[in-house]
């Protein structure tokens, strides 16, 4: 994965290199500010054009002209060291003859014996024609800097930091702005808003963990919105029939009223476990949030693992009293430090689900209850039914998750079943696992620790 770090660094060196590109390419343009070298320009063919005009003053004032536009200066001496002609103004000094130094004509500067003449400067004899023989002087001069070059440099500079910042707010303004809208989005109660960043950077992952929220936040509403369905259903049937047993005993029937009071203590029975459920769930996510004393605390006692399984078969007898169940409980099982209220609820729950999950009303449930690893006590329930898909495997403790929604009512529960039961278990310091087959049947074991010795 490519850092945005890593890209912000690799754009300061694009930029770095295309400056010294620009200033390379406007060096060339403007060309060198180095002094021009005389004996460059002054060959013998041009010092003889110079010759062929000296008698035409205006010819010779163009010539050196174009010497001045080549950045050459030239001042021109007869043999008396007389000025004939220049193309500056104060002419270039005539230098005395070698051990005599002259005072300089008025307005040019004295050159020092001891000073080394310039590299640049040449020295030429030139034929005046009817003037004899005379001497050329001629001087290089350097470039004279403007502020063309650096106003293009500037120029250039200017449109590369443009063009960085246009492609740095690209790679972070944009993407900042995309997931600022979709938790505005989020916030504003659109649960299909999503940033959808498809980034190998810091950004790609903070837009990545930003869709995971926003799914587990609409998965979360969707559960609990399938809770309160859920729960209302549940609540409808025992409440109907609560109410027809209270117009019964309105009207003064009180042999039909009295025959409705077991019917009622049932319904009783499965509204308070619903809201047991309910509430424990409750307890235990407000707990996952970090309010501890919202935990429910755990009462325990040593309890012997067959009395938790002959409470948990004794129930379920009597709830499905239709159901084979095939039980095997191990002798000589350690004893559970537990809490045999919320632990036999877990046996009570995985036998429930086994039957509620096995249309078949011949088919049998096992219950396996056998030493596990390390001394620990194993509960095994094993149902033949229509078993949990691969897909929704993984959500099975999920709150609220029920993976048959097709059956949702004819089965009935809110799906807190097996998330309770999670919860519960390692409340205890034990494990749960769920191993399922569509169409083959689903095997639930808990594994619980066993009590210190004392």
């Amino acid at each position: 994965m490519r850092s945005l770090a890593s890209r912000l660094v690799l754009l300061g060196i694009v930029q770095l290199v295309l400056m010294a590109v620009a200033a390379v390419a406007i060096f060339f343009i403007e060309g060198p500010h180095d002094e021009a070298k005389p004996s460059d320009r002054l060959n013998a063919a041009a010092i003889a054009q110079l010759e062929a005009v000296v008698g035409q003053p205006d010819a010779l004032s163009a010539a050196l002209d174009d010497l001045r536009k080549d950045r050459i200066e030239v001042s021109i001496y007869n043999a008396a060291r007389q000025l004939v002609a220049s193309n500056i103004d104060p002419p270039l000094w005539m230098p005395p003859e070698r051990h005599h130094v002259p005072s300089p004509p008025d307005g040019l500067a004295p050159e020092r014996p001891d000073r080394p003449r310039p590299v640049h400067t040449m020295f030429s004899p030139i034929d005046l024609g009817a003037a004899g023989r005379g001497t050329l002087v001629a001087r290089g001069v350097r470039q004279p800097v403007t502020i063309v070059g650096p106003l293009m440099m500037f120029v250039c500079g200017l449109f590369i930091l443009v063009i960085g910042a246009l492609i740095t707010a690209r790679w972070i303004v944009r993407p900042i702005e995309q997931l600022s809208r979709t938790a505005r989005a989020l916030g504003a109660g659109n649960l299909a808003a999503r940033s959808r960043l498809s980034r190998a950077d810091e950004i790609g992952e903070l837009g990545r963990r930003v869709d995971e929220m926003a799914e587990r936040i609409t998965q979360l509403i969707v559960s609990e919105k399938e809770l309160l369905a859920n729960v209302a259903h549940e609540l409808r049937t025992p409440l109907a029939r609560i109410g027809v047993a209270l117009d019964l005993a309105s009207e003064g029937d009180a042999t039909a009223a009295r025959s409705s009071l077991a019917e009622i203590a049932i319904d009783i029975t499965e509204l308070g476990g619903i809201v047991d459920d309910i509430l424990i769930a409750m307890r235990f996510e407000l707990d996952d949030a970090g309010r501890t004393n919202a935990a429910m605390p755990l009462r325990r006692e040593v309890v012997a693992p067959r009395a938790l399984a002959d409470a948990a078969i004794e129930r379920m007898h009597a709830r499905h009293p239709q159901r084979p169940l095939t039980v095997q409980i191990a002798d000589a099982l350690p004893g559970l430090d537990a809490d045999p209220r919320l632990l036999r609820r877990v046996v009570d729950n995985l036998l429930d689900n086994a039957h509620k999950y096995t249309p078949d009303p011949d088919r049998a449930i096992d219950l396996v209850v056998g030493p596990g690893a390390a001394g620990t006590v194993c509960f095994e329930v094993k149902d033949r039914g229509i078993g949990i898909s691969a897909e929704d495997l993984p959500n099975v403790f999920s709150a609220f998750f029920r993976g048959d929604r097709s059956r949702s009512r004819e089965t009935g529960g809110v799906g807190l079943g097996l998330t309770l039961a999670k919860r519960i278990v390692e409340a205890h310091g034990g494990t749960i696992a769920v191993d399922s087959e569509v169409g083959a049947g689903t095997t639930v074991r808990v594994v619980v620790p066993p009590a210190a010795p004392a």
